[in-house]
């Protein structure tokens, strides 16, 4: 099935092209753009500077950006049902235009994806409703819960119609386990990143410490605390906020009342700056309540820059605490500022963690050697599909 149904020509590294469509929800280059999007983008870039023929589907307007793939655009909704939709439909035209050879979907848009080409689902993570449901004198809650048990209803159709399904972290896959999600094949492959574009720089040694955070403004990435943390900070260290979301201006007024000084909020800064600003950092800090395996932390690691974040998720999988990073429980202020001391304070000890997360990056996490196991099950998986006929 490979060859008769392949490109015909061979992909850079001897194996046989094939021809992928990708779909998500949302466009890696908006401002509300998450670690799933980014993904995609990054995994549709290293797929095709392999040889493959890649085309994707996204949700939103068409950006100013260059992609080396393929995008079909689609209206996204602030309605996730209704967007997934939408994108399910774009893919179903793009594939009546021009045959695939497997589809990977990265949301619950495959809840109405066509049943052929067979298709590879990843599940970065579940949406699951975890709370019972409210009075029916909150309407506006309960409005919230129902939405919630609608997606996860099309979440687990959809991975039930894939063929396979990537997990990011064995975190996710045990959730998901936990859950009851039907998974008829499962597999762990993590997220990576381009250690060319996201690589170590001079030592900044001018000027004082830097500590940078690089994500969305709201509840799940714990600004809140790492702003009382920082009030429990001494010396000419500089906290910068890299990002944008519903919360900017809540953080913005909680860093006045608690009369931080020397904290910057850059604002959204596409994706392309990241690794200027954590060039000039001593160290980034992501203090999320949960979390599954965000890219942040590799971009950050792949710069040689050592990272302090949170005990939760996927981050013990990817951040090994005092060798790769320091971790601290979520919601601890004092433990947070402790640790931010810690790094501030040791310049040997920042060389010592960043050079390590390094290694990791060139060894593990790495988009080529990802998407070389990513390429390996889509093998799997057709040659499945042609054993089952």
């Amino acid at each position: 099935m490979l060859e008769s149904t392949a490109t015909g020509d061979g992909s850079r590294d001897g194996r046989v092209a094939l021809r992928i469509v990708l779909t998500n929800f949302r466009s890696p280059w908006d401002a509300e753009a998450g670690g799933g999007q980014t993904a995609t983008d990054d995994l549709a870039r290293t797929l095709q500077a392999a040889g493959h023929r890649v085309r994707a589907v996204y949700a939103g307007r068409a950006s100013g950006e260059s992609p080396p793939y393929s995008v079909h655009w689609v209206p996204f909704h602030d309605r996730p049902a209704l967007t997934a939709f939408r994108v399910a439909r774009g893919a179903a035209r793009l594939l009546a235009e021009e045959p695939a050879d497997l589809v990977h979907s990265t949301g619950f848009e495959g809840a109405w994806l066509p049943a052929s080409p067979p298709r590879v689902a990843t599940l970065h993570q579940p949406d699951l409703p975890a709370w019972a449901p409210p009075p029916w004198n909150r309407p506006a809650r309960r409005l919230l819960y129902l939405r919630r048990h609608t997606r996860f209803a099309l979440e687990r159709r959809s991975l039930r119609r894939a063929a396979s399904v990537v997990f990011t972290s064995a975190h996710i896959q045990r959730l998901a386990d936990a859950r009851g999600y039907p998974v008829r094949r499962g597999i762990v492959i993590p997220n990576g990143v381009d250690p060319r574009v996201f690589s170590p720089a001079p030592r900044r040694d001018d000027g004082p410490p830097i500590v940078l955070f690089v994500g969305r403004f709201d509840d799940q990435k714990g600004i809140d605390v790492l702003l009382e943390a920082w009030r429990r900070m001494d010396g000419e260290a500089e906290l910068r906020l890299a990002g944008a979301g519903w919360k900017e201006a809540e953080y913005r007024d909680l860093a006045s009342r608690l009369g931080l000084s020397r904290v910057v909020f850059e604002g959204h800064v596409p994706r392309g700056r990241v690794p200027a600003l954590l060039a000039q950092a001593r160290l980034l800090v992501l203090p999320s309540r949960y979390e599954n395996f965000p890219l942040s932390l590799l971009e950050a690691m792949s710069c040689a820059v050592p990272v302090v974040t949170t005990r939760v998720g996927g981050i013990p999988e990817m951040v090994a605490d005092g060798e790769t990073g320091l971790l601290v429980a979520p919601g601890d202020p004092e433990a947070l500022a402790a640790a931010l001391r810690r790094l501030v304070g040791d310049p040997a000890l920042a060389r010592r963690l960043g050079d390590a997360g390094r290694r990791a990056i060139e060894t593990t996490y790495s988009w080529e050697a990802v998407a070389t196991r990513i390429v390996d099950l889509y093998g799997e998986v057709l040659r499945a599909e042609t054993d089952g006929r």
